[in-house]
C-alpha cells in the first residue's frame, strides 16, 4: 500500500479542522458561563483567532481532496463524477464551508458587537435577550457541523465501491 503526500495532508487539515471546531466549541460553553463583560470579549476575541484557522484548513482539505481525486481515479476508465459516495461527500463538505464562512462569520460579528455594546455603558436594553438568540443559533450551528461531519466521516469510510464486496 502506497500513502500520497496529499493523502497524509489530508489527514493532517482533517485533524486541524476537527480540533478547530472543538476548541471553538469548549471556548464558546466557556464564555457562556462567564459573567464578566471583558472576560467574555477577551474570549469571543480568542474564538475569532481560532476560528482564522478554519479557513486554511478548508483549502487544505479542498486542494489534497482533489490531488486524492486525481490519485485514485488515474489512468482508469471511469471517472470521479460517477461514484455517488464522492459525490455526496463533496457536496456535503461544500455545504458545511459555506455554512461556516458566510452564517458562523455573521454571528460571531454579531454577538461580538453586542458584547462590546453591553462591556460599554451604550448597551440596548434587549442585549441579553438578542445575546440569547446569538447563543442559540450558534449551538445549532455546531450541532450542524457536528452532524454534516460525521456524516462526511461515515460516507467517506463507507462509501460504496471503496472495499472489496460492496455492492
Amino acid at each position: 500500500m502506497t500513502v500520497s503526500i496529499s493523502l497524509f495532508l489530508h489527514l493532517l487539515a482533517f485533524g486541524l479542522l476537527t480540533t478547530t471546531v472543538l476548541s471553538a466549541f469548549i471556548l464558546d460553553r466557556k464564555f457562556r458561563k462567564e459573567t464578566d463583560h471583558k472576560l467574555r470579549l477577551t474570549i469571543a476575541g480568542i474564538s475569532r483567532t481560532i476560528g482564522l484557522l478554519s479557513p486554511v484548513a478548508a483549502l487544505l482539505l479542498l486542494f489534497t481532496g482533489i490531488g486524492n481525486i486525481h490519485n485514485r481515479f488515474i489512468g482508469l476508465e471511469m471517472r470521479w463524477y460517477s461514484e455517488g459516495w464522492l459525490v455526496a461527500k463533496i457536496v456535503l463538505y461544500v455545504f458545511m464551508v459555506l455554512i461556516g464562512m458566510v452564517y458562523v462569520s455573521m454571528l460571531t460579528r454579531g454577538r461580538l458587537k453586542l458584547l462590546q455594546s453591553m462591556a460599554a455603558p451604550s448597551a440596548p436594553s434587549n442585549a441579553d435577550a438578542a445575546l440569547r438568540s446569538f447563543n442559540r443559533q450558534i449551538t445549532l450551528f455546531y450541532f450542524v457541523q457536528t452532524l454534516l461531519l460525521l456524516l462526511v466521516i461515515y460516507i467517506s469510510v463507507f462509501g460504496t465501491g471503496k472495499h472489496p464486496g460492496a455492492l
